[in-house]
């Protein structure tokens, strides 16, 4: 297959090739920020939720967990979905899903409605991801890392915006108007979108020779960067998930501190997904090669999450815990958009939307698994050896990503 330069438009190239717009990667952005807004407002509620309902930690993690069990083949169908039908629409259709669905979960009266409308936010929600990958791989090499800002810096602003207004909305309100507000702020994106309709759907070079699933499944790079989406996801979804219960019910902080700190957490998380994409692009910019620093970056950041997440829980102040906060977190930002652009990277645009969509799927069983686990863990043992075992599983995922992917440059697909 002759080689294509990403970097420089030809004359007569579709609009969409040359990379997207500055507006649409804020788009992109905001609708994955408030993706995890909703997704995340149940565990800023829990401590609230599980004393109302009386909900033992394993029920908790079946409310967490249920949200996974419809989002993650809703991923690879959206993923699907993405290379050959409207994106614009796609996307459109996926965020007013999830945002009924939790306007509606102020109204939940017991176990079985919360896990209910918690499916329906997963059907919604799968379609985030694969759509963004679709679009933001169109970026040129030396600028997809900060193109990709948008999933890396939206996921991870989404649990700070939603930690800090929830605290403040749970203090004046409560928790059941707490979904109503995220629900009907996230319906409001929908009107700046219908506006970009136009540059979203315009073709973009080379969507003609988007590989087919026989052949996409049967490349191992796709599966070791799955295992290392996996092991990323466990550990941001047990901080997301458990965090703040940690800290309320074991090291005893009230509504306002827990909200404070994990607020810390999600700063640094973003901080460190707008900081080190920017940085990454300006080494491969210079000449570095893209793939020795996106390993290099990818698996340091990997260690140093381990290690943060032991001593997280071995901290006894608040300023200990805070100091391992902040690294912790840096790299956790890092990773979530090291494991977006590797992926698109591989998988070249015609087919980062299925790549990203299978990536995404099999990442997120994390989240299928890993709250009940994490929830009869603590019911049994505490939380002690749920860190250790969430260290455990950033060290595998980073170990399969060091040599399941050998060579981190795009496919070969055969036309």
């Amino acid at each position: 297959m002759a080689s294509r330069d990403a970097t420089t438009p030809a004359a007569g190239r579709a609009p969409g090739a040359a990379g997207p717009s500055l507006g649409l990667v804020v788009m992109v952005g905001a609708a994955i920020m408030l993706n995890y807004v909703d997704r995340g407002a149940v565990s800023i509620a829990a401590p609230l939720i599980k004393d109302e309902m009386g909900l033992s930690a394993t029920g908790y993690g079946v409310v967490v967990s249920s949200f996974f069990w419809t989002y993650v083949p809703f991923l690879m169908l959206s993923g699907w979905l993405a290379d050959r039908v409207s994106v614009h629409r796609l996307l459109a259709a996926g965020v007013a899903i999830w945002a009924v669905a939790t306007l509606l979960m102020g109204f939940a009266g017991g176990l079985a409605s919360l896990v209910v409308l918690r499916l329906l936010m997963g059907v919604g929600e799968g379609v985030a991801f694969p759509s963004a990958s679709k679009l933001m791989a169109r970026a040129p090499d030396a600028r997809r890392g900060t193109a990709n800002i948008a999933l890396s810096g939206g996921l991870a602003m989404g649990p700070l915006v939603g930690t800090l207004a929830g605290g403040v909305i749970l203090e004046l309100y409560g928790w059941r108007e707490m979904f109503v507000i995220f629900g009907a702020v996230t319906l409001v994106w929908l009107l700046p979108w219908s506006r970009l309709r136009g540059e979203v759907d315009a073709p973009a070079a080379g969507d003609e020779c988007a590989c087919a699933y026989p052949r996409l499944l049967r490349t191992p790079s796709l599966w070791a960067m799955s295992a290392y989406h996996f092991s990323g996801t466990y550990a941001l979804y047990f901080v997301i998930a458990w965090l703040p219960l940690y800290l309320v019910k074991v090291r005893g902080y009230d509504i306002t501190d827990m909200a404070l700190l994990t607020s810390l957490f999600y700063l640094g998380q973003t901080i460190g997904a707008a900081g080190s994409a920017g940085l990454v692009d300006r080494f491969i910019a210079r000449g570095r090669s893209s793939a020795s620093v996106r390993r290099a970056v990818g698996l340091g950041c990997s260690a140093v999450s381990a290690i943060g997440v032991l001593a997280i829980a071995q901290t006894e102040t608040t300023l200990a815990l805070a100091l391992w906060l902040v690294p912790t977190s840096l790299c956790f930002g890092t990773i979530t958009g090291i494991l977006f652009v590797c992926g698109q990277t591989l998988a070249g645009p015609a087919s980062a939307g299925r790549w990203v969509g299978v990536q995404s799927s099999v990442g997120n069983l994390a989240g299928v698994i890993g709250p009940v686990v994490t929830g009869a863990i603590v019911d049994a043992a505490g939380y002690g050896p749920a860190f250790v075992l969430t260290a455990a599983i950033i060290i595998g995922g980073a170990l399969v990503f060091a040599f399941g992917v050998p060579r981190l440059a795009p496919v070969d697909w055969p036309r």
